[in-house]
């Protein structure tokens, strides 16, 4: 199946209120200075995947220091948040995502601030991230460019 990668961080209809991950974080977070939200779209014009990162100047621990390291002009990506809805699509975004920031030449890294759990584990890892730091609530695995 063919799959598009969409900035869809102004179209917040498409992707707000559906995060199980971080239902928590509201829209200005979502779409601050230095954040965006991508999805992807199926060939029918429908969303099966979606994904929310920062640009920061450091790796966080919470998204508390997510906030306080965020820039628009970071070099290191955070992914902080991934779901889908169709299996394989999950592991597509992050394909695509990795893709797009290969070709920022800005870009230096890219470490995701994880729930601290087995499925978020499983996922990173088996998609050729690496653990790169445990926390006290969060896990980061980063990507080699």
């Amino acid at each position: 199946m063919d799959y598009e990668l969409v900035n869809v961080t102004e179209d917040v209809d498409s992707w707000f209120n559906r995060d199980p991950v971080r239902p928590e974080l509201n829209i200005e977070f979502r779409t601050g200075p230095g954040r965006e939200v991508f999805g992807l779209k199926d060939e029918d014009g429908e969303y099966k995947a979606f994904m929310c990162i920062a640009r920061t100047d450091g790796v966080p621990a919470n998204t508390e220091e997510l906030s306080s390291l965020t820039s628009l002009f970071g070099k290191i990506v955070v992914p902080y948040s991934v779901w889908s809805y169709k299996r394989g699509a999950g592991r597509e975004i992050v394909n695509q995502v990795l893709l797009s920031m290969k070709r920022v030449k800005t870009v230096s890294r890219v470490i995701t601030l994880s729930p601290l759990t087995d499925m978020a584990r499983n996922f990173h890892l088996r998609n050729s991230a690496f653990e790169l730091r445990v926390n006290e609530t969060t896990v980061n695995f980063e990507y080699i460019l």
